[in-house]
């Protein structure tokens, strides 16, 4: 019998989920990444959406332009926050079989 890894790292193109924001704050739409089993918790890591902010000062003592723009961000997220369709699963869950 082959041992069962505790992580799994997700093959590109990773399969799109959603996480779900603490509270009552929506889902974002996130791609999985690697899955990970701690103790008896299963953790995801996934690539989310975020806002980078930045500036930029042209000449010294001149004002800065600042603004903001798209970017992703890698986030841990607890397995009960994601979730995806049911053939996303069933893909992942036969490719785990097959590496482990």
């Amino acid at each position: 019998m082959k041992e069962i890894a505790p992580f799994f790292d997700v093959p590109e193109p990773y399969p799109a989920a959603e996480l779900r924001l603490p509270g009552n704050s929506g889902c974002v739409k996130v791609k999985l990444k690697r899955i990970e089993r701690r103790g008896a918790e299963v953790w995801l890591l996934v690539e989310a959406p975020c806002w980078n902010r930045w500036s930029t000062q042209v000449h010294v003592g001149k004002s800065a332009h600042e603004g903001i723009s798209p970017g992703v961000e890698d986030v841990w997220a607890p397995g009960f926050a994601v979730s995806a369709d049911s053939d996303v699963y069933a893909r992942l869950e036969a490719m785990y079989q097959a590496a482990a």
